[in-house]
């Protein structure tokens, strides 16, 4: 039986960086235990930092949150961080979706890689992901975004006018890749509203 079925979104991928740090714990403390998605994240940071930083989030939120793991399922109820110095991608299927790393991907300039990321989840997951990227400097997240919007997904950036950082978000945006800007207050109930498919108050 699909655990997902009748849910809008059957996975979630957040990408950040350079001021993302807050923004990602603001949403991630927000989230619902029961949200119907698992979420992976993919923040740049230095090395030896992505575990402290989960452990860290896992006690402030409800949803459990660690840094991943080589070849662990993906499940809802979990949110799990891309650890820093490799590239984490979605492997599998729908049904069965796993972790996998490697360290060159694409000719990335970040690893982990935003784009990596996104694009490996909208090759498993297709029209079922919800990308979202968030304040950052440079352009990584525009082409994941881009990869999952084709796919048929949702994708989301937090607005550039709120974001710490807006080239992140404003790169995705002049990318064609983003279906909706949003005030960086107004993320969490939106990408709730998305992944259930049920509108939230404010």
């Amino acid at each position: 039986m699909d655990a997902f079925a009748g849910f809008a979104m059957r996975a979630v991928v957040i990408g950040a960086s350079t001021g993302g740090t807050p923004v990602v714990e603001s949403v991630l403390r927000a989230l619902p235990v029961d949200l119907p998605a698992p979420v992976a994240v993919c923040q740049h940071m230095p090395g030896g930092f992505t575990a402290q930083w989960a452990a860290r989030l896992d006690k402030l939120c409800w949803l459990d949150v660690r840094e991943a793991r080589e070849h662990e399922r993906f499940v809802r109820g979990t949110v799990y961080v891309a650890p820093a110095g490799r590239h984490m991608r979605i492997v599998g299927t729908p049904a069965e979706p796993r972790i996998r790393f490697d360290t060159d991907s694409d000719d990335a300039f970040y690893v982990p890689s935003i784009d990596t990321l996104m694009t490996s989840a909208a090759a498993v997951f297709g029209h079922g992901v919800l990308g979202v990227v968030l304040s950052g400097i440079g352009n990584d997240g525009a082409r994941g975004l881009y990869e999952i919007r084709r796919a048929g997904g949702r994708t989301m950036a937090e607005s550039p006018e709120s974001a710490t950082s807006a080239s992140m978000p404003e790169a995705a945006i002049a990318a064609g890749a983003v279906e909706e800007a949003v005030a960086t207050a107004d993320l969490p109930r939106t990408i709730v509203a998305r992944v259930t498919g049920i509108a939230t108050g404010r």
